[in-house]
């Protein structure tokens, strides 16, 4: 053992001289410093793979433009892109690899069932995870240290979904019908709950699986119970065959859905019935005031930043605003940074987040498909 007399001194002139070179040389400090491994995984390819982009362009282009300003303490922003595919086995594997290839930052993934598996892989590893899109309550119901999520919770758009339902439908036959998803299931459960609460109980309640076409069944027992308005809870491509499908057996009926609805492909899976349809989504990121020159520069691009990219943008911001008010890159002190209710800026305006990584500022308008003069069809704001 060696006499900690001699050591000592060493010990205090070794930080001494450190401390001397940090002040000298800021700009040599700044130009060593190791960049931070963050990740984008969604579902980069498959049927959800327009989605994937929309986050993959988000995350880009604020790692670039916080790498532009110097990186986070001099810290660069060194960007991954991660396919999950939009499957849990997948979702939960990437979770696995990030863990051994020490990354500590990943903005991910879409789908609320490759969210909450990979979750718990990344709080194992020492991971965090910032979603832009997963709603499913229990995501952040786990009370898991490393979760958070700039996109809103399903039970707030179901309870406003019902509330709208109960509201402007009071005396219509209701059915509420899930995709068997954990997304769908979860949004289906809120709505169910908030409308028989208002004393709105629906009268058929039912599941279709996520991947079916014929959806002849589900029309038969929609028209056997006389029902006139249908929440669906589940993915664009399936409603649009559902309204599509409606019409032609007869049936007209008013169609809410909720934000995995959100497709740019709707009108033409649904065809001319899609006029009508509400949808329950963000408010429009587009037009708050924060994102107009992020805004500006993607349709620059000739990329139009819709549903996913934004949030995307702000996730990569909340990241960075947690290390930034940690003062550290340790995941679990930017975490609880994160979750302290302090405000961080983003292209959604500032975001503050409570003690399970939820965000505060509310997240939930309805939207309608609309008929325009041309002939086609346009999502506008419901007034």
């Amino acid at each position: 053992m060696r006499d900690v007399r001699t050591v000592l001194p060493r010990v205090f002139t070794l930080l001494a001289l450190g401390l001397l070179a940090a002040l000298t040389f800021p700009r040599l400090a700044a130009a060593e410093c190791a960049d931070i491994p963050i990740a984008v995984a969604g579902p980069m390819t498959g049927d959800w793979a327009v989605y994937g982009e929309e986050m993959r362009r988000g995350a880009k282009l604020a790692a670039d433009d916080i790498n532009a300003k110097g990186g986070i303490g001099g810290c660069k922003l060194a960007l991954t892109v991660l396919d999950d595919q939009g499957t849990p086995d997948t979702a939960v594997a990437i979770a696995k690899t990030v863990g051994r290839d020490r990354v500590r930052f990943v903005v991910g993934h879409y789908n609320s069932g490759a969210s909450i598996p990979a979750s718990q892989i990344y709080a194992k590893n020492n991971t965090l995870m910032v979603s832009p899109a997963s709603t499913n309550p229990a995501l952040t119901e786990f009370k898991l240290w490393n979760v958070a999520r700039t996109a809103g919770r399903d039970d707030v758009q179901g309870a406003f979904a019902a509330g709208y339902m109960a509201d402007h439908f009071p005396q219509r036959n209701l059915a509420i019908v899930s995709d068997g998803t954990p997304y769908g299931d979860g949004l289906a459960d809120k709505a169910r709950k908030a409308l028989r609460a208002k004393g709105h109980p629906e009268k058929l309640a039912t599941k279709v699986r996520y991947d079916q076409t014929n959806l002849g069944d589900l029309i038969g027992k929609m028209k056997a119970a006389k029902i006139e308005i249908v929440f669906f809870a589940g993915l664009g491509d399936q409603l649009g065959a559902l309204i599509r499908q409606t019409d032609e057996a007869g049936l007209h009926v008013q169609f809410i859905s909720g934000d995995a609805s959100m497709v740019r492909d709707l009108t033409e899976r649904a065809g001319p019935a899609v006029e009508g349809t509400l949808i329950v989504f963000s408010p429009e990121d587009r037009s708050n005031p924060a994102a107009k020159d992020v805004v500006a520069r993607f349709r620059s691009e000739g990329f139009e930043p819709e549903a996913y990219t934004l949030k995307s943008y702000a996730a990569v911001q909340v990241i960075a605003g947690g290390i930034t008010m940690a003062g550290v890159q340790a995941p679990r002190l930017v975490a609880a940074a994160i979750r302290s209710g302090k405000p961080i800026p983003t292209v959604l305006g500032d975001l503050t987040f409570d003690a399970k990584g939820d965000r505060r500022e509310p997240d939930v308008a309805m939207y309608v498909w609309t008929k325009q003069a041309n002939g086609g069809f346009s999502l506008e704001p419901v007034k």
